[in-house]
């Protein structure tokens, strides 16, 4: 009698195993605040059957919860997190930085191909490593070396000439066009985007990565990265070997002329010990991920945006042709500006985790250990702030001249033409 009620209470162990961890999924950890609302666990994966766009989604699950209440929980990265999107929320968030501590996917989800893929960089680093990174690349980033710019950009309008009377992949170019800017104007080194792709086997191969990698299901739950899935072990041995690939090309062309760029800075850094082998790799590859995919996804939503409105186009034309500097003209600016707060290149990011019990706003009583990010799309459309037609592309919202313009831009202190 004994071992059919031990075989029983083992079922039932299991199927409350089964049932807990189901829970974990459905509905957030009943700590989590009661007075913001939550979006279904599975809005993300209706949203990818029915094949919506972020737009879409933000106006079939989220748009009246957080116009009304500015924070919601979400359930992303195999875990529950609180999303804000009300200005007020995220500039608390930004400025108490010692609350919300920056924590990076290689503590949030270290088992991931992601977080292997990034590891600990200058953007998700915290305190005493952000501080040596950026000691370490800083001025490679500020400073650019923008000579190659030129060059590129004449390269890239050849290759369009090519297709003006027939279909071309626009992302692939542009992927290249901005690469190749990153690589020889920050990094150092030169990825042969232009060149047949036999002569290129870096690009090639980060090309293939990134094909690897950036699965939606996986991207989402990334618990899945835990089991041994052949895929994502093949992928995983792929991010191995660019990584070492990469790094191999940047310490050979650590040269003179490349004096302030980041390959060099990282590579006179890991030879005096101040960084090891996985820290060069990791910023390596968070500033050419960071430096070449956020202009190419500008550059896209601009070729939708202009695609859509010939008028402008000719209005931009007009403009370039009778300006001596480019940040003198004032159409470009605002068209541009405009796309970034309708299409921002990055929309969501959740990389704060809360170091203490904390209060956010007035009442929305947070716990410690609770992973808060903010969705740029979400709060660029929110109409408390944008008026009744957020949704429309307005370029005249931002201000009467450039010097006004100016003036809305809360990242940089002069407006710089993109």
């Amino acid at each position: 009698m004994s071992f059919f009620f031990s075989a029983e209470a083992l079922y039932l162990i299991g199927f409350l195993v089964i049932v807990y961890e189901i829970r974990k999924i459905v509905l957030p950890p009943s700590n989590f605040p009661k007075n913001i609302p939550t979006i279904p666990f599975y809005a993300i994966l209706v949203a990818k059957y029915k094949g919506w766009d972020q737009e879409r989604l933000f106006n079939e699950y989220y748009r009246d919860l957080v116009e009304k209440h500015g924070a919601v929980k979400v359930y992303f990265a195999s875990m529950w997190n609180i999303l804000v999107t009300k200005p007020e929320y995220l500039s608390q968030i930004l400025k108490q930085d010692q609350v919300y501590e920056k924590c990076g996917n290689q503590i949030k989800i270290p088992w991931s191909l992601l977080s292997q893929y990034t590891g600990d960089n200058v953007i998700s680093a915290s305190t005493n490593n952000w501080k040596l990174y950026r000691s370490v690349i800083s001025n490679s980033i500020l400073f650019p070396d923008l000579e190659p710019l030129a060059k590129n950009t004449q390269k890239l309008c050849e290759h369009l000439k090519k297709f003006t009377n027939s279909y071309t992949s626009v992302g692939d170019i542009l992927q290249k066009y901005t690469l190749a800017n990153v690589g020889e104007c920050i990094v150092g080194l030169d990825f042969k985007t232009w060149d047949d792709a036999k002569h290129a086997p870096l690009y090639n191969t980060l090309k293939r990565l990134k094909q690897q990698l950036f699965r939606p299901l996986f991207f989402y739950f990334p618990v899945l990265d835990m089991f041994p899935i052949r895929s994502r072990m093949k992928a995983r041995r792929s991010v191995v070997e660019f990584k070492n690939t990469y790094m191999d090309a940047l310490l050979a062309a650590k040269r003179s002329e490349n004096g302030n760029k980041l390959g060099v800075r990282l590579s006179e850094a890991y030879e005096d010990g101040k960084i090891s082998e996985k820290q060069f790799q990791d910023n390596a590859v968070i500033a050419l991920v960071a430096g070449h995919e956020n202009p190419q996804l500008l550059l896209t939503s601009l070729v939708y945006v202009l695609g859509r409105n010939q008028k402008l186009q000719e209005d931009i034309r007009k403009e370039i042709a009778g300006c001596e500097n480019l940040s003198e003209c004032y159409l470009l600016n605002l068209t541009i500006i405009e796309t970034l707060r309708l299409y921002p290149p990055i929309a969501q990011i959740i990389n704060r985790r809360t170091s203490c019990p904390t209060v956010l706003g007035k009442d929305i009583v947070i716990p410690k250990g609770v992973f808060v990010g903010y969705h740029n799309l979400f709060t660029q459309r929110d109409r408390n702030y944008w008026g009744p037609n957020a949704d429309e592309f307005e370029p005249s919202r931002w201000g009467l001249d450039i010097k006004e313009v100016a003036l809305f831009l809360p990242f940089t202190v002069e407006l710089e033409p993109v």
